[in-house]
């Protein structure tokens, strides 16, 4: 579908009824049972959430009072979706918080600026994305001083570092 709010993730456009196509897609989740059923029956090849289910790389989404789900693995009780946010933020070793200023002052307060793994100390790297200024300073305002904040628009910055991975 290539839509985010009813219009053409590329150009920006309208499309008819897009702004019904998110309902679409956790209505076709719900059906499936899970995202991954889900990605796999619809053969979906790319974006952020193909790319954690074929890496196996956690991810967490939590829920929010505006929500239009319940989308499969969402947490709608904020307490459970912290506790999972917890347990992630504690074993990672970089961070990537985009365009959510709520989930990523969350995540970064959650988060450890160091793991240590045997005898070795080494960094956790957290990262802000959003076209906001004051969303990307606001976690470093707050004390998490090892974190780095990049100014750019969510869309462009996923679609640039999926032109430019090897």
């Amino acid at each position: 579908m290539k839509t985010a709010l009813g219009q053409d993730i590329y150009t920006q456009f309208s499309t008819p009824n897009g702004h019904y196509n998110h309902i679409d897609i956790i209505n076709g989740a719900r059906r499936a049972g899970s995202l991954e059923k889900f990605v796999h029956e619809q053969g979906i090849t790319d974006g952020v959430i193909h790319s954690c289910i074929k890496n196996k790389v956690p991810f967490v989404l939590a829920g929010s009072i505006r929500d239009d789900g319940p989308l499969p693995p969402v947490f709608s009780d904020v307490y459970k979706a912290q506790d999972a946010m917890r347990q992630h933020c504690k074993k990672a070793t970089t961070v990537i918080c985009m365009a959510t200023q709520l989930h990523t002052i969350a995540t970064g307060n959650m988060t450890p600026m160091y793991k240590v793994e045997g005898d070795t100390i080494r960094p956790v790297y957290i990262y802000t994305v959003d076209i906001s200024e004051f969303g990307v300073n606001k976690l470093r305002d707050r004390g998490s001083l090892e974190v780095t904040s990049i100014v750019t628009n969510v869309q462009d910055f996923v679609v640039n570092i999926a032109n430019n991975l090897l």
